[in-house]
């Protein structure tokens, strides 16, 4: 059955019977890169999906336990991620591997996230690099068949591109291009629900603090719609403040330290805030198709 259609008749039965098992619990967005070096696993975890013969499209390989149409359209989308995200960002071509494992029901994948990752706060779906000895690491895209899926695997297989051709990239600026990277390419990164909550405030913007940030926990609603503000001005802005970006993007591909982004910014840009604030007051929400 195509995913479209799998995840339409999920939701009309979770409608019908009241139950909420078919619908995302978690409020916050999909996460970032988690090392589980620092993540403990349980021994009696069931296996992650597999059970039909994997798909192959472009760098990932999909793996579940029910059969996947290899026409749907979502898998040619996904194939042409990377070219638009590195390309954007002016980045390199990648040759990195990302697995996803696609579960049912959102009952199975929260089971299994909390046996594997016990320590990671709720969300969606998850990208995994496992360290490997003397190679780069194994990417692993976890999520299931829910309502978001087709935002949920843009999300975090932007997290893989990311990880694939960069040392690291602060937290912040990870989640603020998977939030805008998230979104279809027509889009052009403009975030309806994100404006129109900023909208409504208070919104008082904090680049410095936002740069601070290390734990995948404090990344809450807000720092969300924060970090995707920030980026969409970068690349939307103007070319002085894409170039901005663009460089610091260059640099975290030789070192996973490079200092705060704000300076840069104030270069080209002026104040930060005031620059934020003048260019969301130029977007406009998207109509819903």
């Amino acid at each position: 059955m195509p995913l479209r259609v799998r995840i339409l008749a999920a939701s009309l039965l979770a409608a019908l019977a009241g139950c909420e098992t078919f619908r995302p619990t978690p409020v916050e967005p999909s996460e970032t890169v988690i090392r589980p070096e620092s993540v403990p696993r349980s021994a009696e975890a069931s296996p992650p999906p597999g059970k039909f013969p994997p798909v192959r499209r472009g760098n990932c390989v999909f793996y579940s336990d029910f059969a996947l149409d290899r026409a749907d359209p979502l898998f040619a989308e996904l194939e042409a991620l990377p070219d638009q995200v590195l390309g954007e960002l002016e980045l390199p071509p990648t040759s990195a591997i990302v697995q996803v494992f696609l579960f049912e029901t959102q009952e199975r994948y929260e089971s299994y996230m909390r046996a594997h990752y016990a320590k990671l706060p709720p969300r969606r779906a998850y990208m995994i690099a496992e360290p490997r000895v003397g190679g780069s690491d194994e990417l692993k895209v976890f999520t299931w068949m829910g309502e978001h899926l087709r935002t949920d695997l843009r999300h975090e297989l932007t997290h893989a591109i990311l990880h694939s051709v960069l040392k690291d990239v602060p937290l912040w600026l990870d989640e603020g291009l998977a939030g805008y990277f998230e979104l279809p390419p027509e889009n052009q990164g403009v975030n309806g629900q994100h404006l129109e909550q900023l909208a409504r405030g208070p919104f008082k913007p904090d680049l410095a603090r936002l740069e601070r940030l290390t734990d995948v926990a404090e990344m809450q609603k807000p720092e969300y719609r924060e970090a995707w503000a920030w980026v969409h001005l970068m690349l939307r802005s103007s070319p002085a403040t894409r170039q901005a970006l663009c460089d610091y993007m260059q640099t975290l591909r030789t070192t996973a330290k490079p200092g705060p982004l704000a300076p840069k910014l104030r270069e080209v840009a002026g104040e930060p805030d005031e620059a934020l604030y003048s260019h969301l007051t130029r977007l406009h929400i998207p109509r819903p198709r």
